[in-house]
Parts: structure tokens; sequence; C-alpha cells
């Protein structure tokens, strides 16, 4: 069952003893329920950097244009960042999730350059065309609304690209309590309540180290899961 942002507001007010919103509620009433949807998104992010989640996945297909050097993912944000494969046999370590897609029957895998190695050879050799680009680097640098994928060599047609990145949700606002939840949502219920019980004072709820750990226990128990049921490296490496 999908979990919204109202279901762990109403969880933590539950439990620290508050009125809870109305199933109907659309927006945040009190100035304690707006304290407590900013420690909500605090706890969401720190969960939602623990690991690559599956359910954060995203395959996006930005296309490079004829003799330009990149393009803009909308999809990303200042948080998101790349799904890599881990190849032990190969020794080849991580690969990236990165290819020209624009014949779909035969997508090519893009290596993955250093961005400033890649700029510099931009800049140094920026006439060469080809039919398809051969490495790629990643760029977040701008305001913040969107990432940038730069190719090098230029190509001389449009090339569709194959992106898969981890794309961590925005902060939620307060008229947003029937969007849902994409991260477990026990670590973050978890880890509000220790939030919560530090801005109480300790003697109004457990102790600190015992909510923590709790937190803790919490997470590294959903990455745990997440990880084995995506086929986790170790498990398959072992076996």
């Amino acid at each position: 069952m999908a979990t919204t942002y109202l279901d762990i507001m109403n969880r933590c007010l539950r439990k620290l003893g508050e009125t809870e919103l109305a199933g109907s509620s659309t927006d945040i009433e009190t100035d304690y329920q707006k304290l407590l949807g900013q420690m909500i998104n605090d706890v969401k992010e720190e969960v939602e950097d623990a690991t690559n989640w599956r359910s954060l996945r995203q395959v996006v297909t930005p296309i490079v244009l004829a003799g330009t050097g990149s393009i803009g993912i909308s999809e990303g944000n200042e948080r998101s960042r790349l799904v890599r494969l881990y190849q032990s046999e190969s020794m080849s370590g991580y690969l990236p999730l990165v290819f020209d897609v624009t014949d779909a029957t035969t997508p090519d895998p893009l290596h993955e350059l250093d961005l400033s190695e890649l700029l510099y050879r931009q800049q140094v050799d920026p006439d060469t065309r080809v039919e398809s680009p051969t490495y790629f680097a990643l760029d977040n640098s701008g305001d913040g609304d969107d990432l940038d994928i730069y190719v090098y060599p230029l190509c001389t047609a449009d090339r569709t690209l194959q992106v898969t990145l981890t794309i961590p949700q925005p902060r939620l606002e307060d008229d947003e309590l029937t969007t849902v939840i994409k991260a477990p949502a026990r670590p973050i219920f978890v880890g509000t309540m220790w939030h919560a019980y530090e801005e109480r004072g300790e003697e109004l709820g457990p102790d600190a180290l015992f909510s923590e750990k709790r937190f803790m226990e919490a997470l590294n128990t959903a990455v745990s899961r997440d990880e084995a049921e995506s086929g986790d490296r170790i498990e398959l490496i072992i076996s």
C-alpha cells in the first residue's frame, strides 16, 4: 500500500499525542505540524541518500543534437546520481548505465570520463565529428533545476541516449499531503520520531540514543532488503 505524506504525518502526530489531520486534508494546519513536516523532509532526504533505492530509479532518454556537446536532463535535480553496475568477474569495476540507443536494436554503452577531462577534450578538439559518441560525463553545477550530460566526440546527427538515474523526490510542501513517498516509509517515520523527541526534550520521550539506534536499525534493514531484492552483488558473488 502506498504511503503518503499525510500517512507519515498522522503516524507521527498519533505517537506524539497530537491531534491528527483529517483523511481528507490537503494542507498542513498548525505551526507544530509545519515543524513536524520539516523534520519529515529532513529525514526523507537522509533516507533517500542512503542507497540507490529501486523506487527512485528512472530511465531517461535525452537527445543530444548534432554538433552539440551536451543536453539537459530535465527529470534530474541536484541530488540525482547515476546508477552503475558492479562487474567483478570482468575486473571492470563499476559500469555506468548509459547507452546510445539511437538504434534500439544495438544499444552502444558509453564510457565515463571525468568532467574536466571531457571538457578539455571538447576544447582542444572541437571539430571532430563521429557517428556515435564514445564518452560522457554528468554535471549538476547549474541552478539545480536539471542535470546536464556531456558527450565526446561531437556527432554528425542527433543521438538518443538512455541514462539510468536515482532521482530523489523534491522536498514536500505543506499542500502536498496526498503525495506518495517513494522511499521506504518506516525509517522516515522512526527517524522523524527521533528528531521530534529531541526537539521536545529527552524528559518527554524515549532516550535519544535509543531513538537514534532505532532509526539506524530501521534504515539499515530497509537498505539490506532493497539490495537483496534487486540482486545484491555480495550475495551473487558468494553463490
